[in-house]
């Protein structure tokens, strides 16, 4: 693992001033500063192509590592590594990058991470320790590191853009134990639980952008590996420099130098390197109100789609308005107390308000149209039984007073119902109030009592009295008994009245008559049995004796 001082015969001729990047172990290396701490950029990059792959490794600062030869120089940002191979081994490029810390990160260290992202074609970021695993990638450094090479991707390389780019291996090299036995439990929970962090962090970062959202699993391949000696370091260059050879296999080869210098254009056309890495804080947050809106907005879509069931039956939903009161109230209370900490970061308050504008117009606009179709569901329910009870006051026999008395109690009783049942429908919070529903309910019913006597009903009526008063027949000349038995069934199950229907049979001097509705639910019909419900069948056996004298 020694390093090579001499130039390869393919690069052009540089100032050994210039060579004094990093050496990665493994590789007896040519090392290049592309990019310094001052943010020069260096022109006279080695003239290579990319055929074979081209490997980018993200150091971790201030981080010990197994994966360079000596420690890099922190005035380094970029730099390239050629491995002075013979033509039997041919030559990976490695790009190295100086990852970001928690600290405020230079326009040069922003440009330089989102270089490598878009040039590589694998990636292994070094310097993962324990340490960072228990508190939390996302709450690490390397969770701006990861922003910086996620969002220059998602901008510049959305899938379908581009679709010969290929997939993107990402490696991460952990400071510590990862057992290559699969059957490991330790190296499951330590896998899935970086894996995890690693897709939570391209999540929070793809909320930035506007349209359609990327898929992790679309733009990148995660492995964990082991970096605790030499020999792993080694390991992991070799795998992580075959996956980079992979991905350039269906790639057009290109010349390194005129590669990077097209990428910074692109990046300083776009401005994705302009942007400040968020804190990982930050990231968390936006990605925190998007998952709290998702899951309470599932929630509230569940409880809607019960009641609009419901209402489309043309029932009603018992005590809506209590109901939808503290659905509204609990959703929001649930988003804004579990997005509570981003309330606080400027970055993340609008797109937190916007989120909870979203909640709150879904809740809003769907209960508001439920309200209206069951204030429509109850004025049918009570209009139906208003006719049929006009019906039963109407009679050839009563006086003219005494019908009118009859329909104006029908009527009270009608619109004392519907006051009560929209009681329990109004919701006040969304100014949904009975008022106006029990004005328009009023004239409704003023409407069906001035055109009773119109209506095909109270014509067929009076047409059916008249029949039987002339069918009537003459009294006999004979005294005679007659005995007949009439009975009488009633069949009324659950509803609120939508059906009736009666039929009857007649033999000799006995009769048989069976009715049916659905009003057993139906607030009038429970009051006038003292506050119970009436019984699903009822029989009512009648004997009749007619004397003639």
């Amino acid at each position: 693992n020694s390093s090579n001082s001499s130039s390869s015969s393919s690069m052009v001729s540089i100032d050994d001033d210039d060579d004094d990047g990093p050496f990665i172990n493994g590789m007896a290396a040519t090392s290049t500063t592309l990019i310094d701490s001052k943010g020069t950029i260096n022109r006279q990059i080695p003239n290579v192509q990319t055929s074979g792959g081209i490997l980018g490794i993200i150091s971790s600062p201030g981080t010990p590592s197994f994966l360079f030869q000596e420690t890099p120089d922190e005035s380094d940002i970029l730099s390239l590594s050629l491995d002075d191979a013979d033509a039997d081994s041919p030559s990976i490029p490695c790009l190295a990058c100086r990852g970001a810390t928690l600290a405020a990160t230079s326009m040069e260290e922003r440009l330089s991470l989102t270089t490598t992202s878009l040039v590589v074609g694998a990636l292994l970021v070094d310097g993962v320790t324990e340490g960072d695993i228990e508190m939390g990638l996302r709450n690490s450094r390397h969770a701006r590191t990861l922003t910086a090479l996620f969002r220059a991707r998602q901008v510049l390389l959305l899938p379908g853009q581009n679709q010969n780019q290929n997939k993107q291996t990402l490696l991460l090299g952990v400071m510590g134990q990862v057992d290559d036995d699969d059957n490991s439990s330790n190296n499951h929970n330590l896998t899935k639980i970086l894996q995890t962090e690693v897709e939570a962090i391209f999540d929070a970062t793809a909320v930035e952008l506007t349209g359609k959202m990327p898929v992790f699993k679309d733009m990148y391949d995660v492995v964990v590996l082991s970096v605790q000696s030499s020999q792993q370091a080694e390991q992991a260059i070799n795998s992580a420099s075959r996956a980079a050879a992979a991905a350039a296999a269906t790639d057009e080869s290109k010349n390194l130098s005129a590669l990077i210098f097209e990428t910074q254009s692109k990046i300083q056309e776009s401005g994705v390197a302009g942007e400040a890495l968020d804190p990982p804080h930050v990231a968390q947050a936006f990605l925190t109100c998007r998952r709290v809106y998702a899951k309470q907005a599932k929630t509230v879509r569940a409880k809607l789609a019960a009641w609009k069931a419901r209402s489309s039956r043309g029932l009603t939903v018992d005590y809506f308005g209590e109901q939808a009161e503290q659905l509204l109230k609990k959703s929001l209370y649930a988003y804004d107390s579990e997005t509570l900490d981003s309330a606080g970061l400027p970055s993340v308050a609008g797109y937190r308000l916007e989120m909870r504008t979203q909640l709150q117009n879904l809740l809003e606009t769907n209960i508001e149209d439920l309200f209206d179709q069951q204030i429509d569901n109850l004025q049918n329910s009570v209009l139906k039984k208003f006719s049929r009870q006009l019906l039963t006051a109407d009679s050839l026999t009563a006086t003219a007073e005494s019908i009118l008395e009859a329909q104006s109690v029908a009527m009270r009783n009608a619109a004392f119902a519907f006051g009560t049942a929209v009681e329990n429908i109004e919701v006040p919070a969304l100014s949904l109030t009975k008022a106006k529903a029990i004005r328009v309910m009023d004239a409704k019913l003023t409407e069906t009592m001035t055109k009773y006597p119109d209506s095909p009903q109270a014509k067929l009526k009076r047409m059916n009295a008249v029949q039987k008063t002339t069918n009537r027949k003459r009294k006999p000349a004979s005294r005679a008994i007659d005995l007949g038995l009439d009975l009488v069934a009633m069949i009324r199950p659950d509803g609120f009245g939508s059906l009736q229907g009666f039929a009857g049979y007649q033999m000799g001097g006995n009769s048989l008559t069976v009715g049916v509705a659905n009003d057993a639910d139906d607030p009038q019909v429970i009051a006038q049995m003292g506050g119970v419900r009436p019984a699903l069948i009822r029989v009512q056996p009648k004997l009749r004796v007619d004397v003639e004298l």
